[in-house]
Parts: structure tokens; C-alpha cells; sequence
């Protein structure tokens, strides 16, 4: 199941859980709501009220963030959905990030509107700058009606989220864009919120231009021969969307160093980059044995006040980026890496006593080992991999044109098997579920050249506090 139709279904059992347990979310408190909200002035789209439910004695032990949706037909400034008789709440939190750009008068950009081949598409919300992009994209229409009225629920939720992306043409992006699918007003909309780091130098590009103009590009990946580009809409970037920039350098009286005695020897800040919806800090660091940087645990840049400044984070992979190419520049046997934090001190002085913390480091290497695979020895076998990991081959055997390597069924993606230079051209995993069949269309014959590469990492705790400013 994809993490978009996880996601979606997660989120909808939530809302209905909620629901049926409050079941004044949909009535005469949601209008009250709405009343307050347009006494305010007709506070920005995008502003995000938080909220406390409690109803007969009963407290909800929880803050819901909320976003208006209004009419789509309509401005920001116009009708809200109180005065239309009809509103849609969309649970969402805007990071801190895109949230304290907006307080601080960054704009969003205005909506665009495309219509093609039956579909609709809109794109409202956008907020951009030379490192990161956020939008919401609407797509309605008549062929859109159409895929609602599929009977076949699996057939429907393919169409809706196994098959479309959105990409930025020839900008690299790196993030997420979760989908949601609604009935707004009597009409269909599928809903995709992508929000995006963005390749810095290729933006600079774009921003430059005599009149910028980002591509969104909606891509259909059910062609078998290539992904097809269905619709392309030109999101134009105003003046106001700027490249301006401010450059933290540490002081010289602190160092910026941290020196210790691990596998990471030596971790030092460059310079911390402030565009207006995110600070991107450069690091220079040295570990041993061939090992790079994968994680710094718990990390956050603090100031004197104790106010905290979190990491770009999903808590699972890889929240730091080796620099390569042209701007790797740096100390002979160190490497360069940039990490991301919110909200951006772009609208700020630099505060005094600013410091980057965490306790605990993540790092990998790349190893690959070679070994001959008899395929007439006793199994099973383990076969040692790097100091820690190790291959279990629980059977080989040859059928039908085909070599098979039998392993339990314990993340064999760990480590990556290439039999007589060839990958595997399929994997059958058993009934039982405790062991995978690995699949190689390779002669038959008694040994074999195996190739065994993939990842070995290393975590240990450091307390580490690297002083920026004085």
C-alpha cells in the first residue's frame, strides 16, 4: 500500500472516529466557529486557528489545527462558506516554516487555472521561495466525475492515487505530496498538497528570468513504455517571490567546532543560509573508516533564550545530505553535509548564543564483498557480512532455466545479491511468509560469482553543543 493511501485511509478513520464521538463537528458549533472567524476580519486563507472541544462536561484531550477551504469559484476575500451555506474544514498543520513566512508579510501567490481534456486544474496556496515550494492542486472536471462513479472501489483508488504525480519539471524535489479525494459543493475534487525542498540553483534559474514562470507538471505513470506528462500548468512568480537571502556566520571568538574521540572525530558549521521559509545550515564533518553522517539525533539549532529552531525531520531516514560535485569543497578527509530548520531567522537579527544540539549520531558506509556460492554445499548456511550484518541462505537450488537463492523473509532488501553480475529478476516469498524464493536467469552450473553490497551502520550517543554566536 503506498504511504499516500495509507495516509488517506488513516486520516478518514480518524475524522469519522472523531465524528460519531462529537457529533457537533458537523452542526451548530462548527457555525459558530465560522461566525467567529468572519467577525475577525476575514483573516488570511491560510491562517490556522487552533481549538479546544468540549461539549457537556466532556473535553477533547486534543488541539485540531484547521484550514478553511473556501469557494473555489470565488477570491480569498470573498464569500466565506458560513455566508455560501455550505464549508469544508480540512484538518491540516502548515509547517512552522511556510506559517511564520506568512505572518511575516511573504506572499502566496495567486491562483492559476487549467482546463484540459475533461479535467480541471487549479493551483491555490502556493507559497515558493528559491528552497522550498508548497501548493494545494485541485483536479475536478467531467472525466474526474466519471472515475466517481466507478463501481469497483480498488479500480477507483487507483486511478486516484496509484497513478498520478506531480513533478516540476526540470526541478529536482524532494518531499511529499499526500492526496485526498472530496466532494465540495456537489462537485469532485482530487487534492494534492505537495510540499517540496527544492534544487536552490536550478530555482535561481527560474527566478532570474526576464518573467519567471514554474511548470507544475501533472504525469500519468500507468504507460508502460514512459510516464506521461497529462497536463502542465505555468504557476508565474512574481517579484515579490524573491532569491534574497541572509548568511549566519559564526563568530570567530567561538569556533563553530566540536572535536571528540568517536567515530565521528570532527563536526564543524560553515555557515547557516536564512531564506524566508527555511534556514539551511552547512556542516563539515570527519568520521573514520569510510563511514558518512546518516542522522544526528534530537538536533536543533537553540539560541540564549531557549528558543528552538527544530530540523526538517521525519524521524526515519536520512535528515542530513552529503554535498558532492562542485560545491564539496572542503577540509582534506572531512565531508560537507546541509541540514534544514524552521522557522527561518530571515525576518530576525541573529540571536545572541545560538547553538546547534543533539545527542546522537547515526552513520553508514557502502561495503561490498564477493564470495563463491556452491550451489551443492549443505544448507543452511550464514554467510558474514561487513562486522555486524550477516547473509542467511536457508537453500539453493536450479529449475526450469532459473537459479534459486532461499532466504528468510527478514528485510532481505538489506542486502543486495548480484549472482554472475545479474540481479534478481524476481522473488517469490512463500506461503508461510517466513522465507523468499530470489530469482536469476543464469546458466546452471555448480558455483557461482555472488556479490553482496548494501549498507552497514553505526549509532552511538554524543552530546553534542556546537556554539554559532557569542
Amino acid at each position: 500500500m503506498s504511504d499516500d493511501r495509507m495516509w488517506r485511509e488513516w486520516s478518514q478513520s480518524a475524522k469519522q472516529s472523531v465524528r460519531e464521538k462529537y457529533p457537533f463537528h458537523l452542526g451548530k458549533f462548527e457555525q459558530e466557529v465560522l461566525t467567529k472567524i468572519q467577525r475577525e476580519k476575514r483573516r488570511r486563507r491560510w491562517q490556522v486557528t487552533s481549538w479546544v472541544a468540549g461539549v457537556a462536561g466532556v473535553a477533547v484531550a486534543a488541539t485540531f489545527f484547521f484550514q478553511i477551504v473556501q469557494p473555489f469559484e470565488g477570491s480569498s476575500w470573498g464569500l466565506t462558506g458560513a455566508e455560501r451555506g455550505q464549508e469544508v474544514f480540512e484538518w491540516i498543520t502548515p509547517d512552522e516554516g511556510f506559517m511564520h513566512a506568512l505572518k511575516n508579510g511573504y506572499p502566496i501567490l495567486p491562483e492559476v487555472k487549467l482546463e484540459k481534456d475533461g479535467f480541471v486544474y487549479q493551483i491555490r496556496d502556493a507559497m515558493v521561495d528559491h528552497r522550498r515550494i508548497t501548493f494545494t492542486l485541485l483536479i475536478s472536471g467531467e472525466k474526474m466525475e466519471e472515475i466517481a462513479r466507478i463501481p469497483d472501489e480498488s479500480k477507483r483508488s487507483e486511478m486516484l492515487y496509484g497513478s498520478l504525480r506531480v513533478d516540476l519539471g526540470e526541478l529536482k524535489e524532494i518531499g511529499h505530496a499526500p492526496k485526498d479525494f472530496q466532494l465540495i459543493d456537489g462537485v469532485h475534487y482530487l487534492i494534492i498538497k505537495p510540499n517540496y525542498r527544492i534544487d536552490e540553483k536550478k530555482m535561481r534559474e527560474f527566478m532570474n528570468q526576464t518573467k519567471p514562470v514554474l511548470p507544475v507538471q501533472i504525469v500519468d505513470m500507468r504507460k508502460k513504455e514512459a510516464d506521461e506528462v497529462v497536463a502542465e500548468v505555468l504557476l508565474p512568480l512574481p517579484r515579490s517571490v524573491t532569491v534574497a537571502e541572509k548568511v549566519i556566520q559564526p563568530d570567530a571568538e567561538v569556533g563553530a567546532v566540536l572535536e571528540t574521540d568517536s567515530l565521528l572525530t570532527r563536526l564543524k558549521v560553515n555557515q547557516i543560509i536564512a531564506s524566508p521559509t527555511v534556514m539551511e545550515a552547512e556542516l563539515e564533518a570527519a568520521l573514520q573508516d569510510g563511514f558518512e553522517l546518516y542522522r544526528l539525533e534530537n538536533v536543533k539549532l537553540v539560541d540564549g533564550t531557549g528558543k528552538e529552531y527544530p530540523v526538517l525531520d521525519d524521524r526515519i531516514n536520512e535528515n542530513l545530505e552529503r554535498v558532492r560535485g562542485g560545491d564539496a569543497t572542503q577540509v582534506q578527509g572531512s565531508d560537507k553535509y546541509t541540514m534544514h530548520f524552521f522557522p527561518s531567522l530571515f525576518f530576525e537579527e541573529v540571536p545572541e548564543k545560538l547553538e546547534l544540539r543533539f545527542d546522537e549520531v547515526s552513520a553508514n558506509r557502502s561495503i561490498r564483498e564477493n564470495i563463491v556460492l556452491d550451489r551443492n554445499a549443505k544448507y543452511p548456511q550464514s554467510i558474514p557480512f561487513g562486522k555486524k550484518n550477516k547473509l542467511n541462505i536457508e537453500k539453493v537450488y536450479y529449475d526450469k532455466g532459473k537459479l534459486f537463492i532461499v532466504i528468510p523473509n527478514e528485510g532481505p532488501e538489506e542486502i543486495t545479491l548480484r549472482v554472475e553480475g545479474q540481479y534478481c529478476k524476481d522473488f517469490i516469498i512463500a506461503e508461510n511468509l517466513e522465507t523468499v524464493s530470489l530469482t536469476y536467469e543464469v546458466p546452471k552450473q555448480d558455483t557461482y560469482q555472488l556479490e553482496m553490497s548494501g549498507l552497514e551502520f553505526e549509532r552511538f550517543p554524543l552530546d553534542g553543543v556546537i556554539p554559532i554566536t557569542k
